[in-house]
């Protein structure tokens, strides 16, 4: 990890502690199996189901995902947020790529079945899809990068920013070699092919979300861009880096829910 200059380096989480890279809090919490916090959070209202939480789990994460499901039974029960309001599990799926759900079990988490055994995630480009849009709905507040700074609520989103963020995710969670398109001598001409792909719509607005801290028992603000975005007709070849996005999520606080998106390719009109 970087340091300033003529300081110490900044201890790494094995340097603290011998048990980090097996302890549950050390993998989720203090990265200590990948640079980045290896889970995102999603929270949505479904009509017929009500509030649905999703959370993902990434690389050294997955095997965790009992101890996940447990600390949050545990979690809902003694209450969230400042007013530590309790919540109950009522049924437990699990989704697919594709967002296609198996359902695990209901509120007895004791009828979790056997090990579950994880679901490859990978980059590609498609040369062969023919030209066409993609749409993309923001779903959850997205906190994009752009030069070191967020991206202001009125601003378009550079297509060329959405896959590089894509790109920095992934490389942040499953490290440098973990896809061709991230080598140094090919991401730079992927990142200047999406350069070229046009905004075609952008219907966006911003909005602040508040997180609470029970460490600091402070209030924060996550505010990002929300709605409906359409590139093209380039865009088309870059849909397997955008679907990989939508498991990986976009930008700064995905493990606070930020960053959830969705992509698609319109239908051609009658």
């Amino acid at each position: 990890q970087a340091a300033e200059p003529g300081s110490e380096p900044r201890p790494t989480p094995r340097d603290l502690c011998h048990l980090a890279a097996c302890c549950p809090y050390g993998v989720l919490f203090a990265a200590s199996g990948s640079p980045r916090p290896p889970f995102a959070l999603h929270t949505a209202k479904v009509e017929g189901e009500g509030d649905v939480l999703e959370v993902t789990l990434f690389g050294p994460a997955w095997r965790l995902y009992p101890w996940v499901l447990q600390s949050l039974a545990r979690a809902f029960a003694l209450g969230l947020g400042s007013e530590r309001q309790p919540w109950r599990i009522d049924e437990i799926f699990r989704v697919r790529p594709d967002r296609g759900r198996d359902l695990l079990c209901g509120a007895d988490l004791t009828r979790l079945g056997p090990t579950l055994a994880p679901d490859v995630l990978g980059l590609g480009l498609e040369p062969f899809l023919a030209p066409q849009p993609v749409e993309l709905r923001l779903l959850s507040p997205a906190r994009l990068l752009q030069g070191g700074r967020l991206l202001p609520g009125r601003a378009p989103v550079p297509f060329e920013l959405l896959i590089a963020r894509i790109l920095d995710r992934f490389r942040g969670l499953y490290g440098d070699d973990a896809s061709e398109i991230l080598h140094p001598a090919v991401r730079p001409v992927v990142e200047a092919e999406a350069s070229r792909v046009p905004l075609l719509a952008s219907e966006t607005e911003w909005r602040e979300v508040k997180d609470y801290s029970a460490r600091t028992g402070a209030e924060l603000l996550l505010g990002g861009k929300v709605g409906r975005l359409v590139y093209g007709p380039g865009a088309a070849r870059f849909f397997p880096i955008l679907q990989a996005g939508e498991i990986l999520h976009v930008g700064k606080n995905p493990t606070a829910g930020c960053g959830r998106i969705e992509v698609r390719l319109p239908l051609p009109p009658p």
